[in-house]
């Protein structure tokens, strides 16, 4: 294993808008093809102020640096993530802010701009077409995910609590299929509502498509929602305990099925965040997520018998059914602070994960360890090693099938380093 690692490009944070460059966790702002690599970077806008502070930059690897091929001129609160098609195309997913800019929030547009080989000068700038009329917001959640080699690409946009909006590109770079998405009721709240999904993993594939995402709802318990508002002092709280999955078996002529949950952790107001998707040529279902057992700042007071584990998840599924599940890493009461992980397959379909585990340290120091972990076909770990960065990243997004990046013996990865929020940085290594 060989790898190597350099910083793209630094920002400042001019204001806080609840957004980051790797805000869009279930997407990618990073993409390969051919030996080229892009990356979507997020930077803030000085005396631009919340919500819409910020602008998408399209950079490309060169031998020696990172060329910049578009600043956009727009502003806009998230970031963009990134496709490629097998033809060396590039899309980028954007959400231009319509209102002026000391607007805090309301109508923004989205839009998908494509960039054309061999040097991208050449762009279109393509409005996306919905099945009804919608007024999209600022805040999009939106999910970008293409079939590169059937040039397919499937948008995601979420709209309020109750669903997301679907818009099918075709190889003739139309918008020729569109829909809605409902979110899953939560029948056992105190008050029953539906449970938005959000930072969700899609994949398209010969037009299926697969959906795992993660409950993003006000706190849905009153007692803890009012002991939590007394520690952080704020009015709103959000939880993120439930893990869920759908698919279509084709996107143009079938509905998605009704939610399976996949893992939960409500009884001890837990954490459950998906990671990850992917889906073999066998239609066995590869599924990634992290878990925490409980939340600690509750655990004196409500549950104080719960043990504080930290863990990455592994799942298979066929035909909606549950057929392996694991852990890949698991941890007790260590002051962890977040585990990533990503999916990469290879042109010979070896499967790994990528990960990131960071925290404190025995002296109370940040810490981060990145491992690249090779699976077998049952999930089982073939082989574990520690990917020795000089700054290890903590949280990232990685060019994988799910954006059109093809299989690949090198993982390119675009991420915070420990210890330094305001600096993106490019790694990759070569599997061996």
């Amino acid at each position: 294993m060989r790898f190597y690692q350099e910083k793209i490009y630094q920002f400042e944070w001019f204001n806080q808008n609840g957004a980051g460059p790797l805000w869009c966790l279930g997407s990618s702002c990073i993409a390969a093809i051919d030996k080229k690599i892009f990356v979507s970077a997020w930077e803030q806008v000085k005396h631009i102020p919340p919500l819409n502070c910020a602008r998408w930059i399209l950079y490309e690897k060169t031998n020696s640096n990172w060329k910049i091929l578009k600043v956009d001129n727009q502003f806009t609160r998230e970031p963009a993530p990134v496709c490629v098609l097998n033809d060396g195309r590039i899309f980028v997913s954007a959400n231009p802010f319509m209102l002026e800019k000391e607007a805090y929030q309301g109508v923004s547009i989205p839009v998908v701009h494509q960039f054309f080989p061999p040097d991208y000068k050449k762009e279109i700038k393509q409005p996306v077409y919905w099945c009804e009329p919608v007024t999209f917001w600022e805040h999009s959640y939106r999910n970008f995910a293409t079939d590169a080699a059937n040039c397919q690409i499937i948008l995601f946009h979420n709209k309020g609590y109750e669903k997301a909006y679907w818009s099918l590109l075709d190889k003739d770079g139309k918008w020729s299929h569109s829909g809605k998405l409902y979110w899953p009721w939560g029948y056992g709240y105190e008050i029953p509502q539906r449970i938005r999904l959000c930072y969700n993993n899609v994949l398209i594939k010969n037009s299926a498509v697969y959906v795992l995402g993660t409950s993003d709802i006000v706190e849905p318990n009153p007692v803890w929602r009012q002991y939590k508002r007394q520690i952080t002092g704020r009015e709103w709280d959000f939880d993120f305990r439930r893990v869920f999955f759908s698919f279509t078996p084709d996107i143009k002529k079938e509905p998605f099925i009704y939610w399976i949950e996949i893992a939960e952790r409500e009884k001890t107001a837990g954490y459950v965040r998906n990671a990850d998707l992917y889906v073999d040529d066998n239609g066995i279902v590869h599924l990634l997520w992290v878990e925490k057992s409980c939340d600690e700042r509750l655990r004196e007071k409500f549950f104080p018998d719960e043990i504080l584990t930290y863990s990455l998840k592994y799942a298979q599924m066929k035909n909606g059914k549950m057929i392996e599940k694991k852990d890949i890493l698991f941890f007790t009461e260590e002051k962890i602070s977040n585990i990533w992980g990503r999916f990469h397959i290879t042109p010979e379909k070896r499967l790994f994960i990528f990960v990131a585990v960071s925290g404190l340290d025995e002296q109370q120091k940040q810490r981060a360890i990145n491992y690249l972990i090779e699976i077998d076909s049952t999930g089982n770990i073939v082989s574990k090693e520690t990917v020795k960065f000089t700054k290890p990243f903590t949280i990232f997004h990685t060019a994988g099938i799910r954006n059109g990046s093809p299989p690949s013996n090198v993982i390119h990865i675009y991420g915070h380093p420990q210890g330094i929020d305001n600096e993106v940085w490019y790694g990759n290594i070569e599997i061996n």
